[in-house]
């Protein structure tokens, strides 16, 4: 990777000297640790800021009550699943992801691994059947509010960062679809 990388550095000063914009080129480059430093605050602001949110939400109880509200779905996804604690982590990682607070979800993600892990009556080696589902919920799960890519679209100076919102809730939407029909397909040719 790094080959690549260096390789458009030097294309690029090269194609700036041949056609006389390396003036340009300069530029862009002494450009980017600005704008990246710029990029990454507002990253971090924007994750301080939704963390805060996140702990207001789990404080007055929205976050169990959205977690509770989408339960019966793992019944549907995961039917032999029944540990009422890995459950309720698996629960708030969905919901923290769906309201776009990915940051947020990593604690309840890792706690529900770790618990699954706990009940794996298999080869520890190796994931569960659950495990898997749940990391195919976690990694293509529908994202409501998209806040990073918000965050970041307002960094770059859009009018308006939020206007595009539909359109990640569809995509994460089908890539959720299909990566939990490809789960079951799998897991079904696994058993058959």
């Amino acid at each position: 990777m790094n080959i690549i990388w260096i390789s458009i550095f030097f294309i690029s000063i090269i194609y700036g000297a041949f056609t006389g914009r390396i003036s340009n080129v300069s530029n862009a480059i002494l450009n980017v640790p600005k704008e990246s430093v710029s990029l990454l605050i507002t990253l971090v602001s924007s994750a301080c800021f939704w963390n805060g949110i996140m702990n207001i939400l789990t404080d007055v109880g929205f976050i169990r009550w959205m977690s509770k509200k989408i339960r019966p779905l793992f019944t549907l996804i995961m039917p032999k699943f029944k540990d009422e604690l890995a459950l309720d982590y698996v629960s708030t990682n969905i919901v923290s992801n769906m309201l776009g607070l990915g940051y947020g979800a990593t604690p309840s993600g890792l706690k529900a691994i770790k618990r699954m892990q706990e009940l794996n009556e298999g080869d520890k080696k190796e994931a569960t059947n659950e495990m898997v589902t749940f990391l195919v919920l976690n990694t293509a799960g529908v994202t409501i509010i998209p806040t990073t890519v918000i965050s970041i679209r307002s960094a770059l100076g859009s009018n308006n960062p939020s206007d595009m919102i539909f359109l990640p809730i569809i995509a994460t939407f089908f890539s959720c679809l299909a990566g939990l029909i490809s789960d079951y397909y799998f897991r079904r040719k696994e058993n058959d």
